[in-house]
């Protein structure tokens, strides 16, 4: 089998395709896999471009056989540097996912109903003005935009931005305060 490499390797360098066929099929497999476990991106794409460009060198090659697949895995092996180097420079595309951000925080609105719970929550949305009241039930049990709440309560959007911080604002303080003090239970029974 040496031998025939031997002649493939002198007929490839005078430009016999089919001597470049053979040289090919006897390493491919082995660059690939030298490739694939170093850990190239393209084992069987940075092979075929391995080939490539040490085919269009063949003249270049000295040392028969061995000194081919010496040439071939030195051009492998560069590639693979240049590649690994690039990836370090190129920043690392991933497809974001919101359910597994440790940064997403629930909306002040989820907060503030997780907080007071279903029945309870009424109940503070019931100190809070009728108009920001309005806003608040439409924006989120209604879902609607501010544009739509806008049209619903018959306000400018401005408006219904001002009334849901306004609102939001009254909740957060209402749903925070902790009862800690001789007044804690008049207070507890307000929220109630």
């Amino acid at each position: 089998m040496t031998e025939e490499l031997e002649l493939a390797v002198a007929a490839a360098a005078a430009g016999d395709r089919d001597a470049m066929r053979t040289l090919y099929e006897a390493l491919a497999s082995r660059v690939a896999g030298y490739l694939e476990f170093r850990g190239a991106e393209d084992p069987a794409g940075m092979t075929n471009d391995v080939f490539v460009r040490v085919l269009a060198r063949m003249a270049e090659v000295t040392g028969g056989w061995p000194g081919f697949r010496a040439y071939v895995f030195t051009v492998a092996h560069g590639k693979l540097v240049d590649e690994l180097r690039s990836r370090h420079r190129r920043p690392v595309h991933l497809e974001y996912e919101a359910d597994s951000d440790p940064r997403t925080h629930a909306s002040a609105e989820d907060q503030a109903l997780d907080r007071a719970g279903g029945s309870d929550a009424l109940a503070v949305l019931d100190l809070l003005p009728e108009d920001q009241r309005a806003v608040v039930t439409l924006r989120v049990l209604g879902e609607l935009t501010v544009k739509e709440t806008a049209v619903a309560i018959g306000r400018s959007e401005v408006a219904v931005k001002k009334l849901q911080s306004k609102a939001l604002g009254s909740l957060r303080m209402l749903l925070s305060t902790e009862p800690s003090g001789p007044g804690s239970a008049a207070a507890s029974e307000g929220l109630r």
